[in-house]
């Protein structure tokens, strides 16, 4: 159980991440401490199921997103590049504006800086 509580929590902090939400102003819209939310991405706390559909109306997104499918419980999935600088995420959202031959172009470019 400890360890379908530490993905959930991992779940819900990539989407609090994503939404742009501190933990204290997750924990604000919850009427919970920073210290609860805490616990509950690190896996101390289990949630409840009610806690669990205000934390995905918070983060608008679907309360189904922090079931972790079966590929995930067993290998514990984890970004693959680890956390996205502000940066790296200008550059995919830009990117992904791109058409099929300037996202071409750019990568060959990108590719070739790096030989250097």
């Amino acid at each position: 159980m400890k360890r379908q509580n530490r993905l959930i929590g991992e779940i819900i902090r990539r989407y609090r991440l994503k939404a742009g939400l501190s933990q204290m102003r997750l924990a604000e819209l919850l009427g919970v401490t920073y210290q609860q939310i805490q616990k509950y991405e690190s896996g101390k706390s289990s949630i409840s199921v009610e806690r669990l559909l205000q934390i995905a109306d918070a983060l608008s997104v679907p309360v189904t997103r922090f079931f972790p499918s079966e590929k995930e419980v067993i290998s514990e999935w984890e970004e693959p590049y680890g956390e996205l600088t502000t940066e790296e995420k200008r550059l995919v959202e830009l990117f992904r504006k791109l058409g099929k031959t300037s996202r071409k172009a750019l990568l060959e470019l990108l590719e070739e800086i790096n030989k250097k």
